[in-house]
Order: structure tokens, then C-alpha cells, then sequence
């Protein structure tokens, strides 16, 4: 079975705010590898390299659009077959 980390496991591993997190996750969902465990989407730990790039442009002052195409072009994957983006 491969491992997933919740929300909350997330929160404590990047040191941020759960709503930092969930506004990141809903602006970056397809940079962030998705798996939904019944009712519960979990992220694979891939996810937590994209948060801890996203977190340090965040605090160099880059915006989101910004940070989307750094992403881009460092060459993170983008994952389409995510569960239930919403």
C-alpha cells in the first residue's frame, strides 16, 4: 500500500496554517498527487516537495500566478487524473 498524508499531516510537516494549506491545494490541485480514501483525499508524499517550493516563493513574495509557472517550468508533473477536484 503506498502511503498518503492528510490535511493535517501537512499542516504540522510545513509548519502552516490549515487555511494556507487548503487555499494552496484548491490553486495548485494539479501540481499535488490526489487519492481519495473513502470520503477522505490524502496526498502522496510527492505533494509535500510542491508545498515546501510553493511555501518558499510564497515568502520571497512571488504570487500565485507566478508560482504556477515556476512550477511549470521547473518541471513539476501535473496530475489529471485527480479524484473529485473539487
Amino acid at each position: 500500500m503506498r502511503p498518503y498524508l492528510r490535511n493535517y499531516e501537512l499542516v504540522v510537516r510545513l509548519n502552516i496554517k490549515r487555511g494556507t494549506l487548503t487555499h494552496w491545494i484548491k490553486y495548485f490541485q494539479e501540481f499535488l498527487p490526489i487519492d481519495k480514501q473513502g470520503d477522505v483525499k490524502c496526498y502522496g508524499y510527492e505533494a509535500i516537495n510542491v508545498l515546501l517550493r510553493i511555501k518558499t516563493l510564497r515568502e520571497q513574495l512571488y504570487s500565485k500566478p507566478s508560482i504556477r509557472e515556476i512550477l511549470i517550468n521547473e518541471g513539476y508533473p501535473i496530475f489529471t487524473k485527480n479524484p473529485d477536484n473539487s
